[in-house]
């Protein structure tokens, strides 16, 4: 993979940072960046030392403000040209969502539009308290893909997703929290330590056991699917490293495998 221009990425110990780097553009979400992104997040999910994936944004203004405007004309000029262009972004969500390896968004500021269905595609969200959330679709005349209505419905329900649509309203993180559309709020400069504290809880969980945790709660219970995680699972030196720990009443050393 070419050096990416849009982002950051780095690596400290089993955890990878990836940070959308384009605070001059609100961290908008270019096709090339969608492109580095689902790039970045393919490498560290099949990396076996990679136990956490945080993905943020740069600067104290977005975490991602969804599409670049400047491609907006040329993308939604036709159905067809629109509906691909909604294709290549539900990659990146299809990227967020199937990587085995668990995904935080640090949300260190706002995030709407499609930066919020960024986020929203993620396994986890802290957020910062100052933070605001939207989607202003209906003020530009836009909707969102099949797979963006979904991503909110299944977070918000049917009634909160069309206010928030309809509306255009932006939420305070406080109500987003309400909401479900955020998990954790830190307040007075926490974010950090937060997201670090959290990120570091999961990065220290049986990896293989994770794994299972994301695809059997995003499937819900598929039953081929937890047939393939029972024998992944329960034939497993993770597995049998945890139970040894655990009699020996000391900290496991998880292999993924």
């Amino acid at each position: 993979m070419s050096t990416p221009e849009h982002i950051r990425v780095e690596r400290s110990r089993a955890v990878t940072t990836i940070t959308i780097d384009r605070p001059e553009k609100r961290n908008a979400l270019a096709l090339q960046t969608v492109d580095e992104l689902r790039a970045a997040i393919d490498a560290a999910g099949h990396d076996s030392a990679v136990r956490a994936i945080v993905l943020t944004g740069s600067g104290d203004r977005a975490f991602a403000s969804g599409a670049d405007l400047a491609e907006i004309p040329d993308a939604m000029d036709t159905p067809e040209n629109a509906w691909a262009y909604d294709s290549t972004v539900g990659a990146l969500y299809d990227a967020v969502m199937q990587s085995p390896v668990p995904v935080i968004a640090r949300m260190q500021a706002s995030a709407i539009g499609g930066g919020l269905m960024l986020a929203l595609a993620c396994d986890v969200r802290v957020c910062a308290a100052s933070a605001r959330i939207g989607i202003p679709v209906s003020r530009f005349g836009l909707m969102l893909s099949p797979l963006e209505h979904r991503l909110l419905v299944r977070v918000t329900g049917r009634s909160r997703a069309k206010l928030l649509m309809f509306t255009g309203r932006r939420l305070d993180a406080r109500t987003a929290l309400e909401w479900g559309l955020v998990d954790i709020v830190a307040y007075d400069g926490e974010l950090d330590a937060l997201a670090d504290a959290l990120t570091a809880e999961i990065a220290a969980g049986a990896p293989l056991a994770n794994k299972a945790a994301k695809l059997l709660i995003d499937s819900e219970g598929e039953a081929e699917l937890a047939q393939n995680c029972y024998r992944e699972i329960y034939s497993s030196e993770d597995l049998k490293e945890g139970l040894e720990a655990m009699a020996e009443k000391r900290l496991p050393e998880f292999k993924g495998r």
